[in-house]
């Protein structure tokens, strides 16, 4: 069972935004994505915001610092650090994560983790509710080959694991897990992967498929046959009566929906419970559309964050993406709300004498 719901959703558990969200309420988003930087220690070959790094750009600290606090005060629930680039190259990010967390939000980080150190995961972990590596490989050759570096960073990333689950083992409670990006280039070296990150003694390891932007440049065509999705169930099923505490996520769902190609929902009502702050500071109501006008609707150097979340153009945005947007041919398949706007397309199609339960 995955019990952190990887492959689901959890709106379920924010039945008071949705309620206001049915009564056609303006509302709040319940998680927000934020990018420090727009440039990386990495080039992997699957990096879907490729095309976002042409020029290094970071959110100034003190900036982002205040609208977090705005943030916490308006009632947003979570934010990951993530983005177009590698959040840990940011040095204001521990004391945005620290201002989060004493404001109220629940704090998360997905990094490649190879600039992680013993005195970065300290200031950081106390603070957070889970940390995600995303290493992609269980070998230096074809670490090095995905992530497009040197054999050698990959002893540097596996000694930060390490260090991070040292400092959490110290009375913190952060969850930390292991992503595992399932591609062409590295489905052989999946055993070596759950081998190794069991032994380190992650929480976990999710087996994530892949996924095409719209707007990437290295694009690579690839998509997963029957053959590929059986063998990796094998494999995974070889390795439950041995994976001790660390639970092992084969996204299986979302790779099937991967391989058939389809979406399963029409029109984007989950735009109204999320957003994207990139590095220039825009705010978009949607990251698979960065620098895309229909969704920007303000920048945080501008605008305080009420300005922003309760702005006409963000208004404006939201009911494009329920209503014009053409999510048959512009959107990516498996985009970070989909299941969210499966369930929010199934409530709308509501049956006759709903009260007769």
């Amino acid at each position: 069972m995955d019990k952190y719901n990887l492959d689901g959703h959890k709106l379920y558990w924010h039945l008071d935004r949705l309620q206001a969200w049915q009564s056609g309420e303006l509302i709040v988003p319940v998680y927000l994505e934020i990018s420090p930087v727009s440039y990386c220690n990495h080039k992997c070959i699957f990096c879907g915001l490729d095309f976002a790094q042409d020029s290094p750009k970071s959110l100034n600290t003190d900036i982002l610092n205040d609208r977090i606090i705005e943030m916490g005060a308006l009632g947003i629930k979570s934010i990951m650090f993530a983005g177009e680039g590698e959040p840990l190259l940011h040095k204001g990010l521990p004391k945005w994560v620290e201002t989060a967390k004493q404001n109220g939000i629940d704090v998360s980080i997905t990094t490649n983790g190879a600039p992680g150190t013993m005195e970065l995961w300290e200031s950081l972990i106390p603070n957070l509710s889970w940390l995600r590596f995303s290493v992609d490989a269980g070998s230096p050759d074809v670490y090095a080959k995905v992530h497009r570096v040197q054999t050698t960073a990959f002893e540097k990333t596996l000694q930060s694991i390490n260090d991070a689950i040292t400092v959490r083992n110290n009375g913190h409670n952060c969850t930390i897990g292991v992503q595992y990006l399932m591609i062409r280039d590295n489905l052989s070296d999946i055993e070596n992967a759950l081998r190794l990150f069991i032994e380190i003694g992650v929480d976990y390891i999710a087996l994530k498929p892949y996924s095409e932007h719209p707007q990437m440049l290295n694009k690579s065509g690839f998509n997963y046959s029957e053959t590929d999705i059986v063998r990796v169930q094998e494999i995974v099923d070889s390795f439950r009566t041995k994976s001790g505490k660390t639970r092992i996520i084969f996204r299986k769902a979302a790779t099937d929906v991967y391989a058939a190609g389809k979406k399963g929902f029409s029109h984007c009502n989950a735009l109204p419970f999320w957003g994207y702050i990139s590095s220039r500071g825009d705010f978009h109501t949607c990251s698979v559309f960065l620098d895309d006008e229909r969704f920007k609707v303000g920048n945080v150097y501008d605008q305080d964050m009420k300005s922003i979340l309760f702005g006409d153009k963000r208004r404006a945005s939201l009911d494009f993406g329920a209503n014009a947007l053409e999510v048959g041919h512009e959107c990516r398949v498996n985009c970070r709300m989909a299941r969210v706007n499966e369930f929010l397309e199934f409530l709308d199609e509501k049956p006759e004498h709903i009260n007769f339960i």
